[in-house]
């Protein structure tokens, strides 16, 4: 690569950065990798990928971003918390769009999504949802869903489907397709038998 494309490159990313520094809420992009796309507008990362800003610290292995920060792609060994909730997310690729509705989430592969606030565990294939002031507002997660909870009274509940549909407004957490529940609270969680 010569001079004149690295430093073009190079004044591109700082740009980028400077646009996403002066939006609402900041965000910082670090990587051992940085490569522009002038055709596309993307910027792809790889290596130690980190962004911290709008609510939310996610970390993973490679990355791709749109230069104005609206959407978000990780890929590989994805960590995802969010401060303000606490919820903490472990998967294997995670896509974060800004919305009118908050921060759209889609995680494929999910190993562990923890919400200590509902105190409840989920795994599953995917995971939808919007994530709000660091909680998530609504989810739908698919595929060998499975929900570790705990009752009011302190004990242990296990949920298990082929679909969850979660609800802050309900506070409902509906399991459908092959729905199974041990030990749970019909007070907050919702199992539905096979359709």
């Amino acid at each position: 690569m010569d001079k004149k494309a690295a430093l073009t490159i190079l004044t591109v990313l700082m740009l980028l950065v400077a646009a996403a520094a002066t939006g609402a809420d900041q965000m910082q992009l670090t990587s051992d990798t940085l490569q522009y796309d002038p055709s596309g507008g993307t910027v792809f990362a790889s290596g130690h990928v980190k962004v911290v800003g709008r609510g939310a610290e996610i970390t993973s292995e490679e990355g791709e971003f749109d230069p104005t920060g609206t959407r978000s792609l990780f890929r590989k060994n994805v960590l995802a918390r969010w401060p303000e909730g606490r919820l903490t997310m472990d998967c294997y690729e995670m896509i974060v769009e800004e919305t009118p509705r908050g921060q759209k989430i889609t995680a494929r592969k999910v190993t562990r999504f923890h919400d200590p606030a509902r105190k409840v565990t989920v795994r599953a294939e995917t995971v939808e949802g919007f994530v709000v002031g660091g909680a998530f507002t609504e989810f739908d997660a698919r595929g060998g869903v499975v929900a570790d909870a705990v009752a009011p009274d302190g004990e242990p509940t296990r949920v298990s489907g082929g679909r969850s549909r979660y609800s802050r407004d309900r506070q409902t957490l509906e399991f459908t397709g092959g729905a199974v529940g041990v030990d749970f609270d019909p007070a907050t969680m919702i199992v539905l038998p096979r359709a």
